[in-house]
């Protein structure tokens, strides 16, 4: 019934695809992704941090006197930040699966221009 489109894929340039893809540090628009859009999103963001704050805490706590205190002290810490730390790691989490591991190649650039 309709005919079809003339279409074409075209390469991006690697520094247009860098300022597209959030490939190194996570954006800002990363950090409010992950902390929710809806009410009911931020909440369940802000619930989620503080359990596992609370819950950390209490548990390197506990295990404190398997481990030893340094250890705990610093497994505790890394609970406590957490609402703070989790953002930047679920960032770099979707940043690594975009790009598999691999860096980016540019698509205009010659193979012999990289060698000499």
């Amino acid at each position: 019934s309709h005919p079809p489109l003339q279409m074409s894929l075209v390469p991006t340039p690697l520094n247009e695809l860098q300022s597209i893809l959030a490939i190194r540090s996570p954006t800002g628009d990363q950090y409010v992704t992950y902390l929710g859009r809806t009410p009911r999103e931020r909440f369940d963001s802000l619930f989620e941090g503080a359990a596992i704050a609370f819950l950390g805490s209490m548990f390197s706590y506990f295990v404190s006197f398997v481990i030893g205190q340094f250890l705990a002290t610093i497994l505790g810490t890394i609970f406590v930040f957490w609402p703070i730390l989790a953002p930047e790691f679920k960032a770099y989490q979707r940043n690594w699966e975009l790009c598999g591991g691999r860096d980016l190649i540019d698509v205009w650039m010659d193979d012999d221009e990289d060698d000499g």
